[in-house]
């Protein structure tokens, strides 16, 4: 790696921390915004799912504007969108002002994952090492973000929208003026012929598809978990900061270490079974202090997850990693962007812990491809 890669990609992860400390300050606050403006818990959801329905379907555009643009000018962009929409955030009074400015913020937010993820894997010694990279980003970013939305919200819950967007447009500045464009990244550009191709290669679409019901659990946990708990802002940061942190740590160290020793599909088959069995127990467990155990331990299991489906993705993938990271991006948070508002009527209409029961069985679901993918490559193991 040369010494301009490194300095880049040391900035690229500083951004991605900073952006999804920006999803994760959302947390702690919700109740809170769902109490002073006068909202249902599945409206409050909104923020969420505005958000991230956005972003889903901007990724697609967003990859192809980075095949013709370059991904360092697509993703600068992004943060710039990203540091204004979260200060409008800070100056809304309702919560169709918040979804509408949260659905900006998740444009400029698709923008940067659509890049960030491509940069990073081009400026690390490998795949695995720039998808590790990025995934710590993300733990430590959800892990911080709820702390900060703890402390400040506290005070006010306009805070924490201000004081993201003043940290993203640190980011942003960095971003514009020190990370350098890799010259192995201009290639060919990409467009819907590929995505259509892409999208009907079916070992692709089954893990995208498979990604796309886990998400849906990994938002319950993650969107819906602070209205059921019923702490305060700053106990639900301590709370998502040890999720965080536990997610930071299965997706950089746990992940690396089951790769070099287990093949993909069974890593992710007892990955997914394990947060499933997780879910289900958060479901019949009436005892708070275990189910809030349970949410902080799903973090680990999460993180090793993630890490596990992006290399995974990534490598069977015939196309490259521009398009293919706008396309499983597209697929797998639509799951995470009906997870909120579902969760919310879910509880609203059946039952406060019936959101983890409907998780867990979509997280079955989508496990069940690599179960059949597991057993086959173990039958084969023991007929040589």
């Amino acid at each position: 790696m040369v010494k301009n890669d490194k300095k880049s990609m040391y900035i690229t992860v500083f951004a991605a921390f900073l952006a999804f400390m920006g999803m994760g300050v959302v947390d702690p606050i919700l109740p809170v915004i769902a109490k002073q403006i006068g909202a249902k818990h599945w409206e409050v959801e909104m923020l969420f799912s505005a958000y991230i329905f956005t972003m889903a379907f901007i990724m697609i555009p967003a990859g192809m504007a980075s095949n013709r643009f370059g991904e360092k000018k697509v993703m600068v962009v992004g943060l710039f969108v990203v540091a204004i929409s979260a200060m409008l955030c800070a100056f809304s009074n309702t919560i169709p002002q918040l979804s509408i400015f949260r659905s900006i913020w998740g444009l400029g937010n698709a923008m940067f994952f659509a890049t960030a993820i491509t940069l990073l894997i081009s400026m690390a010694p490998d795949v695995s090492a720039g998808v590790g990279a990025f995934e710590t980003a993300i733990g430590l970013g959800l892990a911080t973000g709820p702390l900060v939305g703890g402390f400040l919200g506290q005070i006010n819950w306009r805070y924490p929208f201000a004081t993201t967007s003043i940290l993203v447009f640190i980011a942003f500045l960095l971003a514009a003026f020190f990370i350098q464009q890799p010259k192995q990244l201009h290639r060919k550009s990409h467009g819907l012929s590929e995505l259509v191709e892409l999208i009907q290669y079916m070992p692709f679409l089954t893990v995208a598809l498979s990604a796309m019901l886990y998400f849906f659990g990994f938002f319950t946990v993650l969107a819906y978990s602070p209205l059921l708990l019923n702490l305060s802002a700053i106990e639900l940061g301590y709370v998502f900061f040890g999720w965080g942190l536990m997610l930071a740590y299965g997706s950089a160290k746990l992940a690396h270490q089951l790769e070099s020793q287990i093949q993909p599909k069974i890593a992710l088959t007892a990955s997914l079974l394990a947060f499933a069995l997780i879910l289900l127990a958060i479901f019949l467990v009436d005892h708070h202090i275990i189910r809030l155990l349970l949410i902080i331990l799903s973090g680990l299991v999460c993180g090793l997850t993630n890490a596990l489906f992006t290399t995974y993705v990534m490598e069977i993938s015939p196309y490259e990693r521009g398009i293919t990271s706008s396309a499983y991006n597209l697929v797998r948070w639509l799951g995470a962007g009906i997870a909120p508002i579902a969760s919310g009527l879910i509880s609203e209409h059946i039952g406060a812990t019936y959101p983890y029961l409907i998780s867990c069985s979509l997280v079955v679901i989508g496990l069940l491809p690599f179960i059949k993918g597991t057993t086959s490559a173990v039958l084969a193991d023991e007929e040589v």
